[in-house]
């Protein structure tokens, strides 16, 4: 992949944005020059370990926590409660696992297939009607409702997008200090854009193809969240067989579409316009599947036989895949939310280390760009 690492890190600036400090409120409390952080933050500089230890202090954090390198965990003994179920053919082993201690053994369960996703519903934390308040429609607010609350109430960061990494969020969120939740809305770029700029979310991930720019609006923070690659994705019982749209048209073979606004659906509209192929000439066209793990099951489960989707999704569930562009998930941020527990959260777990090593653990994904700022 194309490296978008930049030569700072930027661990220092979301963490001191995530405590609501300025270079010159951090420069006062670690009795150092604001061109000190200046420096430092850009990459210019190295602190000394005087200097780190200081801003350790004044950040209320540790200086591995500010400047180390991660570290390797040392291996776990565990046996593997399952088989990987992977499609007959599939060169590919899970490498991410489950553990948990079961009477006195640690236990691992591979990641795979429909595994990679929670099966079961996803627990509210309200209720309320199933449609919005007539009065309030009148009132001109036709989507307010009542919702009574069936869970204590607790910080929750509302995140959009359509990255399936974006679930790897709550983990670290859970465990920060204060615990927060994680409602993260899945939906296309369109979507996401469209809720973060009406104020409904305190963030949307959005993906565009590397070499492109971040889309720059003002007041918002733009931070890498990761870059993968996204393409085509068949069954293996193709492989040899397909190479691209054109070829699955002339063998009469199905595809899952993804919704209007999605960007996997923009890149196969564009690759049929480059072979001149009508969409009604496309079996499954108009079949939709929402979400980028979702087309690649239904792939591995036979209903269809290729879909546009990523990488990593593709490879979840030893599916064949042909690139079609390298792209990068960025957050936007508005900076007016900087302040409110969910976003400090957010911005320290962004400058932590689990997430990172989370990314980099699940193939198809490359972590570099998480935590650094690509625009603003």
């Amino acid at each position: 992949m194309s490296d978008t690492r930049r030569q700072s890190d930027d661990r220092l600036r979301l963490i001191r944005l995530a405590r609501g400090l300025s270079q010159g409120d951090l420069a006062r409390t670690a009795g150092v020059t604001r061109q000190a952080i200046s420096g430092i933050e850009s990459g210019r500089w190295s602190p000394s370990l005087d200097v780190a230890l200081a801003l350790a202090r004044a950040l209320d954090s540790t200086v591995e926590a500010l400047f180390a390198e991660a570290s390797d965990a040392p291996p776990v003994r565990s046996r593997l409660a399952v088989r990987s179920e992977l499609p007959p053919g599939s060169n590919s082993e899970p490498g991410r696992l489950l553990l948990a201690e079961v009477a006195g053994d640690t236990v691992a369960f591979p990641l795979s297939g429909d595994h990679t996703m929670v099966p079961g519903f996803v627990p509210a934390l309200a209720t309320g009607p199933r449609a919005p308040d007539e009065e309030a429609g009148r009132r001109g607010r036709a989507r307010d409702v009542e919702a009574r609350r069936i869970a204590a109430p607790t910080p929750t960061l509302a995140v959009a997008g359509c990255d399936p990494a974006l679930a790897l969020l709550l983990g670290p969120l859970q465990r920060h200090d204060p615990p927060v939740n994680l409602a993260w809305w899945s939906t296309n770029n369109s979507k996401a854009l469209e809720l973060l700029e009406s104020g409904t979310v305190h963030a949307a991930a959005l993906h565009r193809g590397i070499g492109g720019a971040s889309r720059n609006r003002p007041g918002i923070e733009v931070v890498g969240f990761a870059s993968w690659r996204e393409g085509l994705a068949f069954h293996p019982r193709h492989r040899g067989r397909i190479r691209d749209v054109g070829d699955i048209v002339r063998q009469g073979l199905r595809i899952a579409n993804r919704e209007q606004g999605a960007e996997a659906r923009r890149l196969l509209d564009a690759e049929l316009n480059r072979l001149r192929i009508d969409p009604s000439q496309v079996t499954g066209y108009s079949a939709e599947a929402n979400g980028h793990l979702l087309a690649a099951s239904a792939i591995s489960a036979g209903m269809v036989d290729a879909a546009v989707t990523c990488e990593p999704a593709a490879l979840a569930y030893g599916l064949e895949f042909v690139s079609w562009q390298e792209e990068v998930s960025e957050l936007y941020i508005p900076r007016s939310l900087v302040g409110s527990i969910e976003v400090r959260a957010l911005l320290d777990v962004l400058a932590g280390r689990e997430l990172p090593a989370q990314l980099a653990a699940l193939e198809g994904y490359d972590a570099d760009p998480c935590g650094r700022f690509m625009a603003a």
